[in-house]
């Protein structure tokens, strides 16, 4: 049951990951609640919503549903645990002595949500049903203490402030360790730790609600906070999407200002580790949007965790503010054909287009910035006395479709230094203007091929199309490392560890579109997207039985508990796959987990 739990925090975590360690944190050492000044007996209302008790102008919010009837949908599948309830211990670790059911549960509301208000103060927030449940757990609370908390009176509101307590240092008892007959019992002198200190928390009593965070001041500005974000058109549109009737987890936020206050949360809890810890290195303030050729047109962003028939789906969009320009547009959009060139079989494939436009944007930035630009100019000096050529060698001519993948082969240096290691990796990509690529790639060979030595170069054609290898040749066989050769006119080819070009010219006898599981994988996708994500778990299973599993469970695996459990759930996942696409003013990514359902008893 532990690992299929695990498989839900992984998504959990996942979903909630713009938040950072605080998506957790305030919930296991924040949450501390004391009681509602008015119990809640009935469902909740869009009064007692937690939306209504946000400031208008949040800068983000996740919002998790703890109903048992919502998370039992995903009881279905073979991942999760027959009559799957909300995992209260994921998202409410206790401490010492407590437990989530007993203590918790019991007042427990609908919902309760992380909201980041600034770039100083994260607050945790909490439906409640019963408040002499609450009171119950928060006479516990104060017990465990041994500092009584500092009250503070603001606006009308209680706020208790808990100081972080450090806790002693334990002894371990001390142990005999026998040498000889001849020679007395040694003495190991006993070995000193700290356990985990309690940190330091505040909380706050509000109608309905109890509010945590890890500072008075993070409540103040809450309270401070102007109107409802319940009232706020943006958000009212997110709860208005029917996704979110029906999700497990909804993200709301302001993206770029959420951007640049997590950056600035970040080097503000850099800066504290280096009062503690001079020699921490300092990094360098970065805007995400900047990396981004769509950046300066984001504006609102949500997010939706959710079940479905056939397996969890989920879906994060920006909202633009003002749409995309054609000629920006026309550039990112792709109507994936170079996927016609893959092999039906692959392990993983990732493909999009024009990533010399995104070099360009990401580029374009670290030259504007001297120190950036250092360590830009140092990155290209290192490549060039590696292999001869930099970025400006091999990215300004990848301006059409490109996919990076990874499929079975029994071809090249991987399959033949390693039994049962079938893998290549590779990429392809699609240019418009091949007499750069091939002078990029010359300009490769002229100083990969001296070095390697002529009987590691091998130079043929396929199809009329040249094709370059370096490896050795074994008793007719290819031991190549690296390959590269051209398809088509305007389709180039790499291969990294193995494979053959063969594999793929012209084309392959059957490709991957024709796959039934690709087909379904990307069904919940739209058509003409910015590229897919696909992992074919059934292949990847294939390959972990016959190389992982035995490298790390051994020939006994077959009884190990463990093993055949993580070895039976990874094998109910039967793809994972995603898309992004720009649809309704909007930049949608769409992550879809196909799993078996339950065998029927």
């Amino acid at each position: 049951m532990l690992l299929k739990r695990s498989a839900l925090s992984t998504l959990t975590a996942l979903s909630l990951i713009s938040f950072s360690d605080l998506s957790i944190r305030p919930v296991s050492a924040l949450i501390q609640p004391t009681p509602a000044a008015v119990p809640v007996t009935e469902s909740m209302t869009q009064a007692s919503a937690i939306s209504s008790i946000l400031p208008a102008e949040t800068l983000g919010v996740a919002l998790v549903n703890t109903q048992d009837d919502r998370w039992r949908e995903l009881s279905q599948f073979q991942l999760f645990p027959d009559g799957f309830a909300f995992p209260g211990r994921l998202f409410y670790p206790t401490e010492k002595g407590a437990s989530f059911e007993r203590d918790i549960q019991p007042w427990l509301g609908e919902q309760f949500g992380v909201a980041f208000l600034s770039a100083k103060s994260i607050v945790t927030i909490s439906d409640v049903k019963d408040a002499q449940a609450v009171s119950q757990y928060v006479d516990r609370v104060r017990k465990s203490r041994k500092q009584p908390p500092k009250e503070t009176q603001y606006k009308g509101v209680t706020i208790l402030e808990f100081a972080e307590e450090k806790a002693p240092a334990q002894s371990k008892p001390n142990v005999q360790k026998k040498t000889n007959p001849d020679k007395p019992s040694e003495k190991i002198e006993p070995a000193e730790f700290l356990p985990p200190s309690q940190p330091k928390f505040a909380i706050a009593v509000l109608p309905n609600h109890f509010v945590s965070s890890s500072s008075t001041e993070a409540i103040q500005e809450l309270l401070d906070g102007q109107g409802k974000l319940s009232d706020n058109p943006k958000f009212q549109k997110t709860q208005q999407n029917p996704k979110a009737a029906r999700s497990l987890v909804t993200l709301y936020g302001k993206y770029s200002e959420l951007l640049k206050a997590l950056n600035q949360f970040n080097q503000q809890q850099m800066e504290e580790l280096r009062k503690k810890n001079p020699n921490q290195p300092r990094l360098p303030m970065v805007d995400p949007t900047l990396f981004d050729p769509l950046g300066k047109f984001y504006d609102t962003a949500e997010a939706f965790v959710w079940a479905e028939p056939t397996g969890l789906r989920a879906q994060f969009a920006v909202t633009l503010s003002q749409p995309v320009p054609e000629n920006l547009l026309t550039p990112l959009t792709t109507r994936n054909e170079i996927l016609n060139r893959l092999p039906e079989v692959n392990y993983m494939v990732s493909n999009s287009r024009n990533l010399a436009l995104y070099w360009q944007a990401f580029t374009l930035v670290f030259e504007s910035q001297p120190a950036w630009k250092k360590t830009l100019d140092q990155g290209r000096q290192f490549m060039q006395s590696l292999v001869g050529v930099d970025d400006r060698d091999l990215l300004p001519w990848m301006n059409g479709e490109y996919a990076v993948f990874a499929y079975p082969t029994r071809q090249g240096f991987i399959p033949a230094i390693a039994p049962n290691m079938d893998i290549a990796f590779g990429m392809m990509f699609q240019t418009s203007d091949r007499a750069a690529a091939e002078a990029g790639l010359k300009k490769l060979n002229e100083f990969v091929a001296p070095r390697l030595g002529k009987a590691m170069v091998q130079q043929t054609t396929i199809a009329g199309q040249p094709v370059i290898s370096y490896g050795a040749v074994e008793k007719g066989r290819s031991l190549n490392f690296f390959s590269h050769g051209w398809t088509d006119d305007q389709t180039l080819v790499m291969l990294f560890g193995g494979g053959s070009l063969r594999e793929f010219s012209p084309k392959p006898n059957r490709t991957l579109p024709q796959s039934t599981n690709f087909k379904a994988a990307i069904a919940p996708f739209p058509d003409a997207n910015l590229g897919y994500f696909y992992l074919n778990q059934g292949a990847f299973m294939s390959f972990l039985n016959s190389t992982a599993f035995p490298i790390f469970f051994g020939q006994s695996r077959q009884s190990n508990p463990f093993a055949v459990q993580l070895q039976d759930s990874l094998s109910s996942i039967r793809s994972i796959s995603g898309a992004s696409s720009i649809q309704d003013n909007q930049i949608q990514f769409e992550g879809f987990l196909s799993l078996s359902p339950r065998l029927s008893r």
